[in-house]
Parts: structure tokens; C-alpha cells; sequence
């Protein structure tokens, strides 16, 4: 056989090829990536703030590997030990969204990869510290531990149930807390009102003008007798308030024209403890009238200090007032912005019925504006309407009461006007008072209307008088007064109009609005809650709730189907304010403005949400009604009341 050279190096390259074809892998093959590793855990999404949170990390490997797990995104904090993720979440961490990455290795190189997140339920810090204002400066007076009885948490499930959280006192005197609220927004009940927030801090605190209440241990029977002399002769009626700080009791005495000397007294019971009052006021006003108002303005003054004042005794004061320096104020009013602020307001036309001006210094308060949400609002009046005028419902005999409060919701029937309503833009004219207080305390300018609106009473024919109240508060200036917070627009109860009488088949109403116009941004709404009932065969609305929102909408906690209620809404303005977290902190400029629904009937049908705690815990939480400050009790009874001007006496004198 004849070989050939070229064909014997071919077969012997076959032969090479066919022996090595077991560990040869192609170009082509070698570039492709292992295959990774597969999870087959779940990780836990349930966390608590200060708990400690595992989650043991399980995976296959096709390839038959090995795996190992490398934590590459964790919130601070988390650890990873072989497959166990270890974390505990932080007071920080907790509420707001953590996300975690995690990936497996396995021996070829191969990687696969998991991620999550975790809200953890956190606890809610709530401070409730009131700052009194004194002569000597702010002083911090925490809430009693028993406070934690008046906070609680609603919190709406995602399956449509409710939960309800109780506080408890902290360790830190007016902190309280309420653990394990998930991520998100929830009801907050506290200071007789509820506020719709996310937020996990919130300051309920408040600021109040005068220094703390003086209590004893032991009740006292404490006669004041004052005897003032120095009084302009007026040829109208004046008045004289004794007014003390800390505020304890305050007194008045209304004078015959003419009078230049009073002699008058009253007594005290209670727990007061009268050898730390300190200071007294004593103040003369006289009628000015301004416009078509009848104000009183402050004339002579006096302020007492260093009194030394003994329990359970008559303590004789005697003090001589003093003229001062009269000041001026040029005073005007949009009548007209004011009339259109009670333009479709509710079911029925509103009537304005009575106005008020207000202009008062805030003793020893600098920068900001104390809270209305006590019952007492302190300050000094430097004019008001007359101390013993009662007519403005809610307004109390004091001329140096709240700078404007609002008191929708009240009943309007029989209200008597304090003052003439005004409609149409006026120039009052020049205000001219006394005011002799120091110059850095705050002074305020209010301005307020009231009104009226009948509701139809479901099945009766009758009607229900409404109150409307719209006001505002300003740093005194000579630019015209106008509303600052207008009314909301467009308000609806589950879709239907909220001025329409209905019948709905929710105990969780849905109420929604559009913002109102205006060059105030309101920080928040409050969605008052009345209830139907009667007394003596007569019906009326009881206030039964108050609900906060920064939200132009709102789902109220559940009701009870079969009752009839009432709705307002209430636009409100405040320099410093926020609704998710310190409500009760003022600031100038400060309105409010409500409308106010018809009858809404919630029908006996309505299905109940599964509720899980304790709901009468909760409506007593959020029952509407002002603060009083401890220690302040009712007004001071008189024991005496006189008056001289030469040898006339008095043919009228009270006080209160």
C-alpha cells in the first residue's frame, strides 16, 4: 500500500480530536455565567420599635454549591451573622420605610438576589407641657401622670377594622407614650380633640399669660377687701376690675357716673393659695363709643406687686389709680368682606347678628399668642365691650376676655346682640385708650361676627338656632380689619352635598370640601361632631367631637347608626400652628371661619367597623370643651360691694 503524507497528518489530527473530546469545552461555553442561587425564604415584614427583628435567609443552588450571604443594604443597626439578619429598630428608624438587599453566592460564582422593606410599628411621643408666662419669664408645668387617661390612638386597619392605643406616662414628667402605632396616618386624641397625623412626635402643649396657679393643700375661705381711690369722674357708667397674677380670681365692680372712690370686697374659697399671688391689676375703663360701637377703653391703672396676702383671712388692699399716657389707634372694618364670609355657610341662610372688637395686652408674653384652648384666655384689656355685657354668647363678663374665641356650635336662640353687626366698610374712627403695660408684651386686635342659622329638626317642623362665628386677630395696625380665614367650599358628606338634609348608610362618614379663597393658607380644618338630643322635650345639638385635619378630607370614626347629626367645618388661620404637631402653639395673625351641615342621619342599618378597644375610652377623650386651669375656680362671690363720690351712695355696684 502506498501511503501519502498529507492524509496520514489529517487522520492523526481525528485521532487527537477524538481523545480529548471529554475535557475540551468550547470558546464559547466557557463565557457563560453560573447559574445563581435561588431563595427560598420569605422575609418577616412585622417589626417594633425596640424589639428585636430576626430573619433566617434559606436558599438552593442548582449547581449543587455551596452559598454564601452578604448583607448590601440595611438600615443602620443590622447585622448579618452566617444566614441570620439580625435588627432592632430604633425610635428613628421605626414609622418610616427600611429597605434591606440581600444576596446569595454560591461556589461557582453565581449570585442571586433578594430585597424588602419594613415600617416597624413605633412608639408615638406625645409632650403635654403648658409654659406660663410670668413676670419673672416662661415657666414649664408639666401634665399630671394621670393625664395619660385623656390620650389615645384610633388607628385604621387596611381590612376596614380599628384599633384603639392607650398611652402611659413616661419616666419624663409631661411625656407620654403610645407604643407599637404602625407607619402612616392616625387619629391622636388629646386635650378633648382629636388631629389626623403621621407624625411621631406631637407637642399638646399650650402657652398660657399669666404664672402658674397658686394651690394649696388645704381649703381656705380668703375675703378680699379693695379699697381704690383715684377714679376719673365719668359722666357715664365705668367700670373697675381687680384682676390678679397669678390669675386666681377676678373681680368687677360697675360704678354710677360721677364716682371717684370705691370700697368693695369679695370672697374666695377653694385651694388658692393667696401668699403667692403677687401681683394685682387694678384697672378703671370709661365708654368710648367708636362708631357704631359701644366700646370700653382703659383709662387709669395701677399695677400692686409685692402683695402680701394671707390665707383664710380678710386682706385689706388699698391702692390709688393712675393716669396714663393715652394712646391712639385708627380702626376700620371690611363690612363687607366680612358679610360675604357668612355667604352659603349652611342649609339655610345665615343672619348676622352682633359683632366684637377687642384690643388687649398679653401680660409678660413676647413673641407669640396663648392658646384659646383653655377656658380662661388671658390679657389685659385695653378695650372691650362692657365688662358686665353677656349678650356675645361664650364671651364672658370680663372686657379682657379671649382675644375672639370661637364658639360655633353654640346655641344662637335668644342671643341678644353686644354689639351692632357690621356689614358695609366703615372707618370706625381713632380709638383712644391708656395702656401703660410694658411694650414687648403682645397686644392683639380682634375682630369678630356671629350668627344665626335655623336647621330644620328631622321630622318636627321646628328649627335648631345655630351658632356661626367667623374672627380674626391681628398685631395692631391701622389697616383695616377683614376675615382671614374664609369659609370652605363645596363640602360634601359621601359624595352628596353636605348642606342637603340626607340619610347615609355609614357610620364612618367621608366628609371632603375645596380650600377656601383668600391670601391666608389655612394649616388646618376642624370637623365638629353634634349629636341630636333633647332635654325636657326640647331638641338640640350636643357637641360630641372635634376632629383636626390638614387634608381637605376626612373619614370621621365611627358613629351610631340611627342617631341624626350635625357637621361644621371650620377654616382656621395661625401664624405658628400645625395640626400634625403642635396645635395648641399661637402665633399673630390667628382666623377662623365655619359652615355648618344639615341634618345627616346615619341609618339604623349601618354596619359597624370591628372595633378593638376601648371606644368609650375614646369618646371621652375626644368630648369638646375649653381647659380649665387647675386651681382656678369659679368667679369671686361678693361679700361687700360700695362705693363713695363725696357722700352719694352707689345705686349700682356688682361684681362677679
Amino acid at each position: 500500500m502506498r501511503w501519502f503524507p498529507a492524509l496520514a497528518l489529517v487522520l492523526s489530527l481525528v485521532g487527537i480530536t477524538a481523545g480529548c473530546s471529554s475535557t475540551y469545552t468550547s470558546p464559547r461555553a466557557s463565557l457563560s455565567s453560573p447559574q445563581a442561587p435561588v431563595f427560598t425564604s420569605t422575609p418577616e415584614t412585622q417589626a417594633s420599635q425596640g424589639a428585636a427583628y430576626t430573619y433566617q435567609l434559606a436558599a438552593t443552588d442548582p449547581s449543587g454549591g455551596t452559598i454564601t450571604f452578604a448583607l448590601k443594604t440595611a438600615p443602620d443597626g443590622a447585622t448579618l451573622n452566617g444566614k441570620t439578619v439580625s435588627w432592632t429598630p430604633s425610635a428613628a428608624q421605626s414609622r418610616v420605610s427600611n429597605s434591606f438587599t440581600v444576596t446569595a453566592t454560591n461556589s461557582l460564582g453565581g449570585t442571586g438576589q433578594q430585597s424588602w422593606s419594613i415600617s416597624p410599628n413605633g412608639t408615638i411621643t406625645v409632650n403635654l407641657i403648658t409654659t406660663y408666662w410670668s413676670p419673672s419669664g416662661p415657666v414649664k408645668v408639666a401634665e399630671a401622670a394621670s393625664g395619660a387617661l385623656d390620650i389615645r390612638a384610633l388607628v385604621p386597619e387596611s381590612d376596614g377594622s380599628i384599633t384603639l392605643l392607650l398611652a402611659s406616662a413616661t419616666a419624663t414628667p409631661g411625656v407620654f407614650a403610645i407604643a407599637n402605632v404602625p407607619a402612616g396616618n392616625f387619629w391622636l386624641a388629646v386635650e378633648g380633640s382629636a388631629f389626623w397625623t403621621d407624625s411621631s412626635t406631637f407637642d399638646a402643649g399650650t402657652d398660657v399669660a399669666s404664672a402658674p396657679p397658686p394651690l394649696g393643700n388645704t381649703p381656705n375661705s380668703t375675703n378680699i377687701d379693695l379699697n381704690v381711690s383715684g377714679i376719673a369722674a365719668e359722666s357715664s357708667e365705668e367700670w373697675i376690675e381687680f384682676y390678679t397674677d397669678p390669675l386666681t380670681d377676678i373681680a368687677e365692680w360697675s360704678l354710677p357716673p360721677e364716682f371717684t372712690t370705691l370700697t368693695g370686697g369679695f370672697g374666695a374659697g377653694g385651694y388658692t393659695n393667696w401668699s403667692q399671688v403677687n401681683t394685682a391689676f387694678v384697672m378703671q375703663y370709661e365708654l368710648q363709643p367708636l362708631g357704631a360701637l359701644n366700646n370700653y377703653v382703659l383709662g387709669p391703672e395701677v399695677t400692686l406687686s409685692n402683695l402680701a396676702l394671707t390665707n383664710g383671712a380678710t386682706n385689706t388692699i388699698s391702692a390709688t389709680l393712675n393716669d396714663a399716657t393715652e394712646t391712639s389707634l385708627d380702626v376700620s372694618v371690611s363690612g363687607s368682606q366680612w358679610a360675604a364670609a357668612f355667604n352659603n355657610v349652611g342649609p339655610a341662610a345665615a343672619t348676622v347678628q352682633d359683632s366684637v372688637l377687642t384690643l388687649v395686652a398679653e401680660p409678660y408674653v413676647t413673641g407669640i399668642n396663648p392658646s384659646s384652648s383653655l377656658y380662661y384666655v388671658t390679657a389685659l384689656a385695653l378695650a372691650g365691650p362692657s365688662a358686665g355685657n353677656s349678650g356675645f354668647v361664650g364671651q364672658t363678663y370680663d372686657p379682657e376676655a379671649s382675644v375672639c374665641s370661637d364658639y360655633t356650635g353654640e346655641v344662637g336662640a335668644g342671643l341678644t346682640g353686644l354689639e351692632p353687626s357690621i356689614l358695609t366698610d366703615e372707618d370706625l374712627g381713632t380709638l383712644q385708650y391708656a395702656d401703660p403695660f410694658d411694650s414687648n408684651w403682645t397686644r392683639a386686635l380682634a375682630f369678630c361676627e356671629q350668627s344665626t342659622i335655623p336647621i330644620p329638626l328631622p321630622d318636627s317642623g321646628g328649627t335648631y338656632s345655630f351658632l356661626l362665628e367667623a374672627g380674626a386677630a391681628v398685631t395692631p395696625s391701622t389697616s383695616s380689619l377683614v376675615p382671614l380665614a374664609l369659609p370652605v367650599q363645596n363640602p360634601t358628606i359621601n359624595g352628596s352635598s353636605l348642606f342637603m338634609a340626607n340619610t347615609i348608610s355609614s357610620v364612618s362618614p367621608a366628609i371632603s370640601w375645596s380650600t377656601p379663597a383668600g391670601t391666608h393658607a389655612p394649616y388646618g380644618y376642624t370637623v365638629g361632631e353634634y349629636l341630636q338630643t333633647s332635654v325636657n322635650g326640647t331638641a338640640y345639638f350636643q357637641p360630641i367631637g372635634a376632629f383636626g385635619t390638614s387634608s381637605t378630607s376626612v373619614t370621621l370614626p365611627p358613629l351610631a347608626g340611627g342617631n341624626t347629626y350635625l357637621f361644621s367645618i371650620t377654616t382656621n388661620v395661625d401664624a405658628a400652628a400645625n395640626m400634625k404637631t403642635s396645635p395648641f402653639r399661637s402665633a399673630l395673625p390667628t382666623g377662623f371661619s365655619s359652615v355648618v351641615s344639615a341634618p345627616i342621619t346615619i341609618s339604623p342599618s349601618a354596619a359597624a367597623p370591628q372595633i378593638r378597644g376601648d371606644m368609650e375610652g375614646w369618646r371621652r377623650a375626644i368630648k369638646p370643651g375649653k381647659k380649665m386651669l387647675s386651681g382656678i375656680g369659679t368667679r369671686p362671690v361678693a361679700t361687700s360691694c360700695s362705693a363713695a363720690a363725696n357722700t352719694t351712695a352707689p345705686s349700682f355696684c356688682e361684681s362677679n
